[in-house]
């Protein structure tokens, strides 16, 4: 397999496809790279293009009547970004932007529809995806009814680790892991203040389960923090 069936087979939601089909929709994208900072699209832009992060990271951000943003995700190798929009052809509903330097298998919509319609059993898979994302809504929804900013936190953190992993990591996640994020883009995800998350990332710190660098930190004992959410 070549970097782009490679990239594909490890989508968890695609992996069980069969190699024909991970080839054919490997051969109609094309890898493009971004700048940290570049918008990859807008809130608002056409939902033309699917986006498989091969590496680096995406922030995905939605903008209130007032201009205000918030970041509602960070994406890292493997996941998908502007899925929503390839299938119902409605405009973009956030924008995305390359957190650090990143690539990106891109898939337009034409012909992800053309391979979609060529194999309607991967129209499972994409059923699947969809599961997944609503599972994931609930989810955080239950914890920001149900848990304080600590816990929320907490658990945010490990999922950023997991998600900004390699692709091809298995296993628990080590120690050491480096997540790529301010503050304040912690803060936007969790619905609190730059000044509030960082009181509880200096908690964190004490007890000896983080390490704060400017633009990052690093899980020194990720099965406290853990143990904690």
């Amino acid at each position: 397999m070549n970097e782009r069936e490679e990239l594909i087979r490890d989508i968890p939601l695609l992996a069980r496809l069969p190699e024909d089909d991970v080839r054919a929709l490997a051969s109609r994208g094309r890898v493009r790279s971004y700048a940290s900072g570049t918008v990859i699209f807008q809130e608002g832009d056409p939902g033309d293009s699917l986006y498989i992060v091969i590496e680096g990271s995406v922030r995905i951000v939605v903008s209130s009547a007032k201009g205000e943003e918030a970041t509602v995700a960070l994406l890292g190798p493997g996941e998908c970004v502007g899925d929503l929009a390839l299938l119902d052809g409605r405009p973009r509903s956030a924008s995305a932007i390359a957190a650090e330097h990143s690539r990106a298998l891109v898939v337009t919509r034409e012909e992800f529809s053309r391979w979609l319609t060529q194999r309607p059993k991967a129209a499972f898979a994409l059923l699947e995806t969809l599961s997944l994302r609503v599972r994931r809504t609930d989810e955080a929804l239950t914890d920001f009814a149900f848990l304080d900013l600590a816990h929320r936190l907490a658990k945010r953190l490990l999922d950023l680790a997991n998600a900004q992993r390699d692709v091809q990591a298995r296993g628990a996640l080590a120690p050491g892991a480096r997540i790529r994020t301010t503050q304040a883009e912690l803060g936007s995800m969790l619905g609190a203040s730059r000044e509030s998350v960082n009181k509880q990332l200096n908690m964190f710190a004490r007890e000896g389960w983080i390490a704060l660098s400017r633009g990052s930190v690093t899980l020194l004992d990720p099965e406290a923090l853990r143990t904690f959410a």
